[in-house]
């Protein structure tokens, strides 16, 4: 097992006024579209990470209102639900999955009011947020390789969809740079598997 492993299947123990008090992480995944979120929180599952989406709301709305899942309605029914309950209801909806006293990923942040509500105060947990990313062209060929329902079918989409995501005068909506601009760490995921998990372990090594 590898010291990344032993380091994250442990826990930090912490004395304060002669009580043990156990620490553990919520790790926030951003960043746009292909850009290795999913192999991040793959690498951090292998670790005894909790894995939790923001998009899987999302999905079970979409399936709720029998609407079909492709990237333009996940974008509606996120701006949809935003605009009902403000802009950090799914993060709010996901808090108390989060409480169990176990290390945790939350993929799929996308509003700043998001990242607000994940960092909050918790008894057991600190919050940390890294942002992903790589090149356009590179997060393309990820993306057609992947071959995931409701992905852009051409350059032309994928490149209108980004602009789509990336900001908003309506803070309900995505607010893509916003978000990136709130992470503790960036990742340029533009290089090899093996440079991402070492960018990861480093990350993970000062948290």
């Amino acid at each position: 097992m590898t010291y990344c492993a032993v380091y994250l299947a442990s826990i930090e123990k912490v004395l304060i006024s002669e009580a043990i008090i156990l620490v553990y992480h919520i790790i926030g995944l951003t960043g746009r579209n292909a850009s290795g979120k999913g192999t991040v929180a793959s690498f951090l599952k292998k670790s005894s990470f909790v894995y939790h989406s923001l998009s899987d709301t999302l999905r079970e709305e979409l399936k709720r209102r029998k609407l079909e899942e492709n990237r333009d309605n996940l974008i509606m029914i996120g701006n949809s639900l935003r605009e009902d309950g403000g802009p950090g209801i799914l993060a709010d909806l996901m808090i108390s999955n989060l409480t169990s006293l176990e290390n945790h990923i939350v993929d799929s942040i996308r509003n700043p009011l998001e990242v607000k509500s994940l960092r909050r105060e918790y008894d057991n947990h600190i919050f940390s947020l890294i942002s992903i990313d790589a090149k356009p062209e590179i997060r393309y060929e990820r993306l057609k390789q992947r071959d995931r329902i409701g992905d852009s079918s051409s350059w032309k989409e994928f490149l209108a969809q980004e602009k789509l995501e990336e900001s908003s005068s309506d803070p309900n909506k995505q607010q893509l740079f916003a978000t990136i601009n709130e992470a503790d760490y960036h990742i340029d995921n533009s290089g090899s598997l093996s440079d991402l998990e070492n960018k990861i372990s480093k990350i993970i090594d000062n948290i």
